[in-house]
């Protein structure tokens, strides 16, 4: 057997010798496998009928008859892909290069052929992924950037372009610092570091940009890194939301609060010297017009915790302190545990005056009188119920009143009904003990969440 023929048994392609009249001269295993024809079969058969699909055999035979007459050959020592077919008549795309040598004495076409079926599949789904990614990254409702580790960036989709105002080709000559405001850039930057460093996965803030036409937008961002393997580069992934408005509406509510706090302070302050003007030159107790006054302070502290907390909930610990502040309460006096519950607005406020008549109570006549006395505040949540207690120890001995004063009575009703459960005030001869047991307050239809402190 002639060392060529040897050698194309050897090869991992699929390798034909064509004569010059079309017919095979020597067809190899690997041809035998992909295109169902044994050697014996194929030897001395013409090569088009084997393996050409009939439509592109005319175009096989005129490129032959051209070769023959010029001497030239369009596809020769060429890489080329072309569709051809096996016994059974089953399509599939190949990898060709043909060139001529001399083989048994005489010219011949020695092709060299490879089944790219699998290599095609993968590039028609890989295609159809990118196509498919490239629908969602430029239709998403966020602004998505890519950007190098320098902060360049190497792509971004229309949302994106649409937030900052620049156009995709402008944006890829821009940092993200570039367009970032002023005031935000430092920040931005000491993340954007952490994060390529691998000392953190990901980041999240609010920040500014600074849009092409000098305007200020407002973004959500959050940040991450796709890590290169095999090569590939790394890069880090913006993801943006526009929330001016939200930003906007933020700071009028703002705005709105503080100057209903204003008023309403202003109106307690009226309040209060309403009722001075209208005891003054009458013999009014001191001691009601102290305790009107301490309501209205806890009034007063109440709103402002809320104030500052935009009329949103507030947790129980705050609202307690808060109360307690005028009070002037050391951690020796006044001992608080408890999950950090959050309540409404309205629950805030009854909760707050209660707590200040206790307290009131206990600094006049209870715990909070005498050095030794203390105040033990704790409250649990136990199948969606609130448990909330008040009891003093360590003060003068307690004998049960004759009768029931305004505090008491605004404690046992007013937060009852604010709660919508049961208040129970205890004169004990070791201290006052309050118990408060109710559902527990819910905002905004949801069972408001608690977390141990």
């Amino acid at each position: 057997m002639p060392n060529l023929q040897l050698l194309l048994h050897k090869v991992l392609d699929a390798v034909v010798v064509m004569r010059r009249d079309g017919t095979v001269a020597e067809w190899n295993r690997c041809a035998e496998i992909i295109f169902g024809w044994s050697r014996s079969e194929a030897i001395d058969r013409s090569m088009g009928e084997m393996i050409v699909p009939e439509r592109y055999r005319i175009a096989h035979d005129e490129g032959l008859r051209r070769y023959l007459d010029t001497g030239e050959g369009p596809v020769l020592d060429r890489r080329i892909e072309i569709t051809a077919i096996n016994r059974s008549g089953r399509e599939f795309p190949v990898e060709l290069t043909i060139t001529v040598t001399d083989y048994a004495g005489e010219q011949v076409f020695l092709g060299f052929l490879r089944d790219i079926s699998d290599r095609k599949e993968a590039e028609l789904a890989l295609a159809e992924s990118e196509a498919r990614l490239q629908a969602t990254y430029n239709h998403a409702l966020v602004g998505i950037g890519e950007v190098a580790e320098d902060g360049r960036f190497l792509r971004a989709n229309e949302p994106f372009s649409q937030i900052t105002g620049y156009a995709l080709e402008e944006l890829r000559q821009l940092s993200f610092l570039g367009i970032t405001h002023p005031d935000d850039r430092e920040e931005d930057l000491r993340l954007f570091d952490s994060l390529w460093r691998g000392e953190i996965d990901g980041y999240t803030r609010e920040k500014r940009y600074v849009r092409k036409d000098g305007g200020i937008v407002w973004i959500e961002l959050a940040a991450s890194i796709v890590r290169g393997g095999a090569g590939a580069r790394s890069f880090g992934v913006r993801i943006v939301r526009d929330i001016s408005e939200r930003r906007r509406a933020e700071e009028h509510q703002r705005l709105l609060l503080n100057e209903l706090n204003h008023r309403v302070k202003n109106t307690l302050a009226i309040v209060q010297s309403l009722a001075q003007q209208s005891f003054k030159g009458i013999e009014v107790p001191q001691e009601p017009l102290a305790a009107f006054e301490g309501r209205l302070r806890a009034l007063s502290a109440a709103h402002d915790l809320l104030t500052q907390r935009n009329w949103e909930a507030a947790s129980i610990r705050s609202i307690i302190s808060a109360a307690l502040l005028p009070f002037q309460c050391s951690d020796s006096s006044v001992a608080m545990a408890g999950p950090d519950v959050l309540l409404p607005p309205q629950t805030s406020v009854s909760l707050a005056l209660a707590v200040h008549e206790l307290a009131t109570n206990a600094a006049k006549y209870g715990a909070l009188s005498l050095p030794t006395g203390r105040v033990n505040i704790q409250w649990e949540i136990v199948e969606d119920r609130l448990k909330w207690e008040w009891i003093e120890c360590g003060g003068p001995p307690v004998s049960l009143p004759k009768s029931r004063g305004f505090g008491t009575r605004m404690i046992e009703r007013a937060l009852a009904a604010e709660l919508s459960g049961d208040v129970q005030i205890e004169f004990l001869p070791t201290g006052v003990a309050c118990l408060l047991e109710a559902p527990l307050p819910r905002l905004d239809g949801d069972a408001m969440s608690a977390s141990r402190t």
